[in-house]
């Protein structure tokens, strides 16, 4: 488990025209789970896309079970115990880090199909952009997909 920053919320999150759609959609899923699953945001480093997952976890937190994790230590084992659990939010955070492992991307792609939990996902690739397989890349794009920027445009 990733530990979370209590401090990054949605209010002192930075708003600009290059984060407004991910924030947006954020929201959303914290309203109404599922509408958007998965929900893929990326962008470059520091555009503020752990922030936001922070930001997600703080608000949901006290009334959803959350799990949190970090793309670079994720295992078979990892992923499957998270399929077996009553979570009803998972965050991935720097997918991009992603052990190659082909069975570790198929478990990935089974949680994403079983769609019995909101998955949020940050990188700094785009999902077409993945070196993963396609049908990872595929799942992962069946959802929302935004990119961020650090700037209005």
């Amino acid at each position: 488990m990733k530990p979370v920053n209590k401090n990054q919320t949605f209010e002192n999150f930075s708003v600009n025209d290059g984060n407004a759609w991910a924030l947006a959609a954020l929201k959303t899923v914290i309203k109404d789970k599922n509408y958007y699953n998965p929900v893929y945001v990326y962008g470059e480093k520091g555009v503020g896309k752990s922030h936001l997952l922070n930001a997600t976890i703080n608000a949901i937190v006290e009334l959803n079970k959350v799990v949190f994790l970090s793309a670079k230590e994720l295992s078979d084992e990892i992923i499957e115990n998270v399929m077996l659990s009553d979570s009803d939010y998972v965050l991935i955070d720097d997918l991009q880090l992603l052990p190659k492992d082909k069975a570790l991307e198929e478990k990935i792609a089974m949680l994403i199909e079983a769609n019995k939990k909101q998955l949020i996902i940050s990188s700094t690739v785009a999902p077409n952009s993945m070196e993963v397989s396609t049908k990872l890349q595929e799942r992962l794009q069946w959802g929302l997909t935004t990119n961020m920027t650090s700037h209005n445009q």
